[in-house]
């Protein structure tokens, strides 16, 4: 049996950021004052013509990877559903970009909110089965490029961003459960249609407040835990509507909740891995606290699991 470590948390956002509330000035018939008070978001990144998902993903694995040997990473996933060619996958760049062994496993995985679970579940078939030891997961979207400037619904939510760590096999006599969910019924309800991404939101909202409760309760008896025994609950950055209902739906102590979608948006599949990186940084995440992960969205799919934070 094994569990894993999740290390040297990083990320790029896109290099232009954007006031949401300046968009009134370019669209005056939007009202962007409804707008923030459903998302909460205040600010947006872009990436600008150089900045693709390999760009953004090799900035944060250089930061993920700056006092790291790197002769030891033995597997490379990357997640992301916006790559700027459908082949070569994006993890072989990065294999060849960062100047990795050879002899190593890469691969990409397809999905866009709950990809980092999703991910998470993957690196630990693969450690568990002693496949690999040292995982570098990397997850990126640059949605501002399949966006039409007039897309209000998407443009005043969405963010272009990378993420990275490095996850590690911890022996254990417990291993790491998960829990899943799709519903491909509701596939266009966000969907990329001739290069624009169309997000039929309250659709989404309802798949999420009807959906995130069972998953919710799935993980919890998987792990034979109570509400009560998580330390902090780490939901993916839809939107400020989003949380709050779920915090009301399943009862949770907002403390438990670390928001960061009013500074940087919703960052799609980075936007789970870059809240633990707040929360270490701010040293709110403690060791051997536990920490419940979900994400939710485009598939439509949601993941959940629960990890000891080491």
């Amino acid at each position: 049996m094994s569990q894993f470590s999740i290390s040297n948390l990083a990320n790029q956002l896109g290099s232009n950021k954007l006031i949401i509330s300046n968009l009134k000035n370019s669209h005056p018939r939007w009202n962007i004052e409804e707008v923030l008070k459903k998302t909460g978001i205040k600010n947006i990144y872009t990436s600008n013509e150089e900045e693709d998902v390999l760009y953004l993903s090799i900035k944060s694995c250089k930061k993920t990877l700056k006092n790291f040997d790197k002769s030891k990473i033995d597997c490379v996933i990357a997640v992301t559903q916006t790559a700027k060619q459908k082949l070569p996958s994006v993890s072989c760049m990065i294999q060849d970009q960062l100047n990795l062994r050879k002899n190593i496993i890469a691969f990409d995985i397809g999905l866009g909110c709950s990809g980092f679970v999703y991910g998470l579940s993957v690196i630990n078939s693969l450690l568990s089965s002693n496949t690999v030891k040292t995982v570098l997961f990397v997850c990126g979207d640059t949605y501002s490029k399949f966006l039409d400037k007039k897309n209000r619904t998407c443009r005043t939510v969405f963010s272009d961003a990378a993420s990275s760590c490095l996850v590690q096999k911890i022996n254990s006599k417990k291993n790491v459960e998960f829990s899943f969910l799709t519903d491909g019924s509701g596939a266009t309800d966000l969907i990329e249609i001739n290069k624009n991404i169309v997000m039929k939101g309250s659709n989404i909202f309802h798949f999420t407040t009807k959906n995130i409760p069972n998953i919710f309760d799935d993980i919890l008896r998987k792990n034979k835990l109570k509400k009560g025994n998580i330390d902090q609950f780490v939901f993916h950055q839809a939107s400020k509507l989003v949380i709050d209902k779920l915090i009301e739906i399943l009862k949770l102590d907002k403390n438990k909740v670390f928001r960061n979608y009013d500074k940087i948006g919703n960052t799609v599949s980075s936007s789970i891995p870059i809240v633990l990186e707040n929360l270490e940084k701010n040293n709110i995440l403690k060791k051997n606290q536990k920490v419940m992960l979900i994400g939710f969205g485009v598939g439509l799919s949601a993941a959940a699991t629960i990890i000891n934070w080491k």
